[in-house]
């Protein structure tokens, strides 16, 4: 089946290949240590689906815009190695221009698809944050509850710090364990850095 001249499967695959992209890079570079809660939420889903379907929509553009956006390299006659390549460079091309708007003499305001992603990343970012927050809460409020006192936290946190930490990660756990003043904020910034399963061997329900 073809689609825009191009195999469907090939649009699948860039579907595929740019929503497991981006749900790594957003998961490694801003919940690292806690994916069980980001996961939790719908919008999660509903940003890394988008995100394929706007891999798939750069896919079928590039034949139309081949003076805004090229690709070259080993393999890329291959239409399967372009689709592939496509979906893991989804935020690279985003920045492929559709069509130009003009907006006086020797001005003109370019329009992409990264322009539709302006109109949803920073609301749905926000509201998985929020997602993620109650999550969050909800995991550390009981264990704050049962441990009560605050030395008691702070030395369980500092007793409990993974050999494998370098000096520098090590001497930044202390300090933001030591400046902690209620027990949430310790079992927070425990979490931080050494994440659920140790946090939850810690401090234990």
């Amino acid at each position: 089946m073809q689609l825009f001249g191009t195999d469907a499967r090939a649009f699948a695959l860039t579907f595929a290949v740019a929503t497991i992209v981006t749900a790594i890079e957003l998961i490694t570079t801003t919940y690292p240590r806690t994916p069980e809660f980001v996961t939790k939420s719908r919008w999660f889903y509903a940003y890394i689906l988008i995100y394929g379907a706007l891999g798939a929509a750069a896919l079928a553009l590039l034949p139309l815009v081949g003076g805004e956006a090229t690709m070259t390299g080993v393999g890329l006659e291959n239409p399967w190695v372009k689709a592939l390549l496509v979906g893991f460079s989804v935020k690279a091309v985003l920045h492929i221009r559709i069509f130009t708007v003009s907006t006086g003499p020797n001005q003109s305001f370019p329009v992409g698809l990264e322009t539709l992603v302006q109109l949803f990343e920073p609301w749905m970012l926000t509201s998985l944050d929020l997602d993620h927050f109650s999550a969050q809460q909800a995991f550390i409020k009981p264990r704050a509850a049962k441990q009560g006192n605050l030395a008691a936290a702070k030395k369980a946190a500092l007793s409990n710090i993974p050999s494998g930490f370098s000096s520098a990660v090590r001497a930044a756990l202390v300090a933001d364990i030591n400046s902690c003043t209620t027990t949430q904020e310790v079992i927070s910034a425990y979490l931080k850095y050494v994440g659920i399963k140790l946090t939850d061997s810690t401090f234990p329900m």
